[in-house]
């Protein structure tokens, strides 16, 4: 009996380690305190409300410990994953054709943004197993603001069929850009389309445009041929905006950059084009409109 004893508390060691021993331990002092108090003489109660405060809060500082260890472990293996992620991404340069690049900003009165992309791309490798992109505030913002930020990617509808989420890697690059690696539930072959809608909630992401009214640009790397190309931005309520084309000229034919009112009365600036042949950063620069005061 002794020997099976040794052995389970070896395994429960291995599994656990000494915070899941001493947890236990303190535990069983906190049960043995609260008892002690119930059932035993005043000096003992005193004792054991001593004991139960004592082992309460080791308890707690374990748990912290316990956290802060989970959380290192789990930066350690997010770091690696990002690693191996970005080396086979430079193996196989990509891997994948932009066809449509579909984008919305909604921003509200506050600042916030919630942003949707619509991405259509074909595969340039035998095999494609996840989807990177980047965005970013445009702006030093603070790192305390990103913990706010939420990110959802699904498949796009396609005749009834899709709309499920796809499992996603984030991670924060040292130039302030939300790095999102997507997940395909099953790898996508060569010379075959992917169709994903980005969905984004931004707290904050335009506070300088609308709160400190200073200009701010709305842009997408693209690489040419690309098929169809919108950039749509959505003021909010009673603002109006001036906005200079960026990456092409004005006169370009193949870009059409309009400002006008929605059906429900806010400003949309849409930038749209077909057959794009430019490469590099297209969009837009805004600069709301002074409000004049009564």
């Amino acid at each position: 009996m002794l020997r099976g004893f040794i052995a389970w508390f070896e395994s429960y060691l291995s599994r656990t380690g000494v915070v899941g021993l001493t947890k236990g331990a303190l535990g069983i002092l906190a049960f043995g305190g609260a008892l002690s108090a119930v059932v035993g003489d005043s000096s003992a109660k005193a004792g054991a409300v001593v004991a139960v405060l004592a082992a309460t809060l080791g308890l707690i500082l374990l748990l912290v410990a316990s956290r802060s260890e989970w959380q290192r472990r789990s930066q350690v293996r997010d770091r690696l994953l990002v690693r191996y992620l970005e080396t086979l991404d430079q193996d196989y340069c990509g891997g994948w054709r932009l066809t449509r690049w579909i984008e919305k900003h909604v921003i509200e009165g506050n600042g916030d943004s919630t942003v949707f992309v619509t991405v259509h791309a074909v595969v340039t490798r035998e095999v494609l197993h996840f989807y990177r992109f980047q965005m970013g505030a445009g702006w030093n913002q603070p790192v305390q603001a990103r913990k706010g930020i939420a990110v959802q990617v699904r498949s796009l509808m396609l005749d009834g069929i899709g709309g499920a989420r796809c499992d996603l890697t984030e991670h924060w690059r040292d130039d302030g850009k939300l790095e999102v690696w997507v997940h395909f539930p099953s790898p996508v072959h060569r010379g075959n389309e992917f169709r994903i809608f980005i969905e984004t909630w931004w707290p904050g992401r335009s506070k300088p445009l609308v709160k400190d009214r200073v200009p701010d640009e709305f842009c997408v790397v693209v690489k040419p041929p690309l098929e169809a190309f919108e950039y749509t931005i959505v003021l909010p309520q009673d603002e109006e905006a001036f906005c200079d084309p960026i990456g092409f000229r004005a006169d370009n034919p193949d870009f059409l950059l309009v400002a006008q009112s929605n059906g429900s009365g806010r400003q949309e600036v849409r930038l749209a084009g077909r057959d794009v042949s430019l490469a590099g950063r297209v969009g837009v620069r805004l600069d709301l409109k002074k409000k004049v005061l009564p």
